[in-house]
């Protein structure tokens, strides 16, 4: 038996690769990823969230939404909170399994996400052409926003701790997955992957491409925004700063 499923996550941790691999091998729909930020197809609900505070209405179209059980890979924090809260209570309503996606070195995540944000590399291709205008001189990358980084980590932190005192409220159990168990090293990528397909219940057996399709992902799907950062001017600062507010307090 196969379980509809919520990716949760924060931006630039491989959801993109990691949950279109594991729509395509669901017996479930598909939808567009991050579907309920705001201009995005499910849009609807935070938006009407947003205009009237209607918690009855938010469920409703929660509900409405969720009714084909799509798979669904969500960011939570793009979205007011309400909306997950939602989201939660009415996937877990419907038989969905939840998954956690997240990034041991957020620091690199954060960094990444504010790459993105300067230079618009959000997808392999895109990457691919700034990484080669920078290589040939064509484009400098500027500054790292050292103050909007560390804002965002420490948002990004709240959000994540609100993620999972919300499950534990619920009495839900994720199935939780960091980065690099999955991108780190190919045949810990793997075994991973297996995981999480027993976890949603696919029968990796039935499906003939199974392995090619694994591979694809783990091998040739990344951005590897590494490279980039690398060009980045203060990047040694931004980081230690970034380091310093990961950094517990005494």
């Amino acid at each position: 038996m196969t379980f509809p499923h919520v990716i949760w996550t924060l931006r630039r941790t491989g959801g993109t690769t990691l949950a279109t691999l594991l729509a395509d091998l669901s017996d479930f729909p598909g939808v567009q990823h991050e579907p309920f930020n705001a201009e995005r197809i499910f849009g609807e609900v935070t938006r009407n969230w947003t205009a009237t505070r209607d918690a009855g209405r938010l469920r409703d179209d929660m509900q409405r939404v969720l009714a084909r059980r799509p798979v669904i890979k969500h960011c939570v924090e793009l979205v007011p909170e309400p909306v997950n809260d939602a989201l939660l209570t009415v996937s877990a309503s419907l038989g969905y399994v939840q998954i956690v996606l997240d990034r041991r070195a957020d620091v690199d995540r954060i960094l990444s996400l504010e790459l993105a944000r300067h230079t618009g590399a959000w997808g392999k291709a895109e990457a691919r052409r700034v990484h080669e205008a920078v290589q040939s001189g064509e484009r400098s990358l500027p500054p790292i926003d050292i103050a909007a980084a560390a804002t965002h980590l420490r948002a990004c932190d709240q959000r994540r701790r609100g993620m999972h005192a919300r499950f534990a409220d619920h009495g839900i159990a994720p199935f939780v997955v960091h980065f690099e168990d999955i991108y780190a090293d190919p045949a810990r990528g793997r075994d991973t992957v297996a995981a999480l397909t027993a976890f949603i219940g696919i029968d990796r057996s039935a499906v003939a491409d199974y392995d090619a399709r694994v591979e694809e992902a783990l091998l040739t799907k990344g951005q590897k925004s590494a490279r980039l950062l690398d060009r980045v001017p203060n990047i040694d600062e931004a980081r230690a700063a970034l380091e310093e507010v990961r950094r517990p307090s005494a």
